[in-house]
C-alpha cells in the first residue's frame, strides 16, 4: 500500500520494507542478523537458520522492486561479532548487497560495526525525510525503527496481533525486518510516547499491509 508522508509517496511492504519509488531505495531496519548465534553461544538455543532466511526474504523483495539503492536503518547485526560469524554463505549473500549502494545506518546493537563497501551515517536525510535509527521525540518528516513495533487489533470478532508500521503524519516507525526480531506494541510507553493522536498502524499480512487508526 501507498502512503504520502513528508510529502513523498511511499510503499509499505507486507515484508515490512519501505519502498521510496522516487529514488528506488528500498529500506529495511532491525535485521538483527546472527542472533540465534549469540543466543546459542550463551546456552540458549534457537535454530541456526535467521540469518540465511532474513538475507533471503531481503533479496527477494529487492528484486521484485528492482530497488536500485538499499538502505540499512541500524541493529542489522545482532551484536558486534556477528558479521564475524556469518558463515560463508550468508557471507557470501551478505556481500551481494554491497552492489545497491547501501547505506548503513549506525544501530545501537552493531553501531561500531561498518560492513567494507557500506557507507555510515548516523543520520540520512534526502528531500526532507530524515531517517534515523531510534526515533527523537522532536523531529518531523522522520523514518525509524529500532522499537519492532507490532499491534493488537479486534477485527471481525477476532484478535489479531502483527508486526506494523506506526505512524501519525510526523514520524514513521517500521517493524524489524529480522526473522528473529520480536516486537514492542504500539500501546507501551516508550513507543506511545512518540506520537501525537491519532496514531495509524499499518499491520503487515500475507500478501498486503491492513490500515486502522489506534483503537478503532
Amino acid at each position: 500500500m501507498t502512503i504520502v508522508f513528508g510529502g513523498q509517496a511511499l510503499v509499505l511492504d507486507p515484508t515490512g520494507a519501505l519502498w521510496w519509488p522516487r529514488h528506488r531505495l528500498l529500506v529495511a531496519t532491525d535485521l538483527h542478523l546472527e542472533k540465534g548465534s549469540h543466543h546459542a553461544r550463551r546456552g540458549f538455543f534457537l535454530p541456526p537458520y535467521d540469518t540465511h532466511a532474513t538475507l533471503l526474504r531481503l533479496r527477494q523483495v529487492c528484486e521484485r522492486w528492482q530497488a536500485q539503492r538499499l538502505m540499512l536503518l541500524g541493529d542489522c547485526f545482532h551484536d558486534p561479532g556477528g558479521l564475524a560469524r556469518l558463515d560463508p554463505l550468508a557471507r557470501a549473500d551478505f556481500d551481494q548487497l554491497r552492489r545497491l549502494d547501501p547505506v548503513w545506518i549506525r544501530g545501537n546493537h552493531d553501531r561500531d560495526v561498518v560492513p567494507p563497501g557500506f557507507t555510515p551515517y548516523d543520520v540520512f536525510e534526502a528531500d526532507g525525510l530524515v531517517f534515523r535509527h531510534e526515533a527523537e521525540p522532536a523531529a518531523v518528516n522522520e523514518i525509524s525503527g529500532h522499537f519492532h513495533p507490532k499491534a493488537r487489533i479486534a477485527h471481525r470478532g477476532a484478535s489479531v496481533e502483527r508486526p506494523c508500521f506506526a505512524e501519525d503524519g510526523r514520524k514513521l516507525v517500521l517493524p524489524a525486518f529480522g526473522a528473529y526480531a520480536g516486537g514492542l506494541s504500539v500501546e507501551a510507553p516508550a513507543l506511545r510516547r512518540l506520537f501525537t493522536s491519532p496514531l495509524r498502524v499499518h499491520l503487515l499480512g500475507q500478501h498486503r499491509v491492513h490500515s486502522f487508526r489506534l483503537g478503532s
